[in-house]
């Protein structure tokens, strides 16, 4: 009974997910990060909306000059990126039926690029390679969809050393995702890669 009302609230909680709308909208770019001991992390882009950007950068621009200065990078990190930390700052990486667990935060840099937000950090994961396939999906989303994020998993890029193999492609065929159980536009990259 009791994994019977587990299961009824979980499914309650995603549908109420499901049906909520957007109030701030981003453009996602990603690079998936490689380095000779296997999966390392992935490379964001965040471009904001007009209105969610000004918002944003007028609660840290302390001297007006309508750009993030360095000492105004902190507060922006602190606001946006502090609140979703427990949520893999929204980097969602599966690999069989787990999904790992982002380490850090590194790289974060946030800037005015014609009247939007944009903001570049790197998550950090860990995922060795070995002789055989690993295969990961990565997806870039909300899921209770307060931010619509739309990410370009086809033009998604992939670094990596030349002494792994890595193959990936996006999403493009309904269903692969798990996301897509709950909304049908969230796109994924699957990856595969092992030691040469």
């Amino acid at each position: 009974m009791r994994g019977l009302l587990l299961f009824v609230s979980l499914v309650a909680v995603l549908a109420v997910q499901a049906f909520a709308h957007p109030h701030v909208f981003a453009d996602v770019k990603v690079k998936v990060l490689y380095d000779a001991t296997g999966f390392v992390g992935v490379e964001n882009r965040w471009s904001y909306d007009e209105i969610y950007s000004a918002a944003m950068l007028s609660s840290v621009d302390n001297n007006g000059d309508g750009k993030i200065s360095a000492d105004e990078q902190p507060p922006l990190q602190t606001a946006i990126l502090g609140p979703i930390e427990k949520n893999n700052y929204y980097n969602y990486v599966q690999a069989g039926s787990d999904f790992l667990k982002a380490r850090k935060i590194r790289n974060f840099k946030a800037s005015m690029v014609k009247g939007k937000l944009v903001l570049d950090f790197v998550v950090d994961f860990s995922m060795p390679a070995t002789a055989d396939w690993t295969m990961l999906v990565v997806v870039v989303a909300d899921p209770t969809n307060y931010i619509q994020m739309t990410s370009d998993m086809e033009n998604a890029d992939v670094d990596a050393p030349k002494s792994l193999e890595v193959e990936y492609f996006a999403d493009a065929l309904d269903g692969l995702s798990l996301f897509k159980a709950f909304r049908s536009e969230i796109e994924g990259l699957y990856l595969r890669f092992k030691k040469k």
